[in-house]
């Protein structure tokens, strides 16, 4: 009898959906820093000052030089303005995480808006209505 089993030994396929382990740790650290930093610091700059921000994820590119960083404000409220005024201090964001992690080029922060919350509720409602 013959197996018509298909299959590769020691092939390890590398998509974009994997992430290394370096990738995930700069990404925690990422998110962490900037997390107590708009926690802790001033950026003169009300709509940052007045509305709790929460950093979701943070997707760092594998060569560590862009980083995707997933936002949104307490309640979703303001969404576009608070992603319009982080932008904005992209540059004062990187100098103040700058000191604190050692890494030869600190990746270049691009904020987005995180969908997921919105995501899992549409899911949620779905599932509900399956269930009347």
């Amino acid at each position: 009898m013959v197996n018509n089993f298909d299959y590769k030994i020691n092939s390890k396929s590398k998509n974009n959906s994997t992430k290394s382990q370096r990738q995930l740790r700069v990404g925690e650290e990422l998110r962490h820093l900037i997390s107590n930093a708009l926690l802790r610091e001033s950026f003169y700059d009300q709509i940052i000052e007045n509305n709790t921000i929460t950093i979701t994820e943070v997707n760092v590119s594998p060569d560590l030089k862009n980083a995707k960083v997933y936002i949104m404000p307490l309640g979703g409220e303001n969404k576009l303005e608070v992603l319009d005024s982080l932008n904005k201090s992209n540059g004062r964001i990187k100098k103040l995480i700058s000191s604190n992690i050692n890494l030869r080029q600190i990746p270049k922060l691009q904020f987005k808006i995180d969908e997921t919350f919105e995501y899992a509720k549409n899911i949620e409602n779905i599932l509900q209505k399956i269930k009347k």
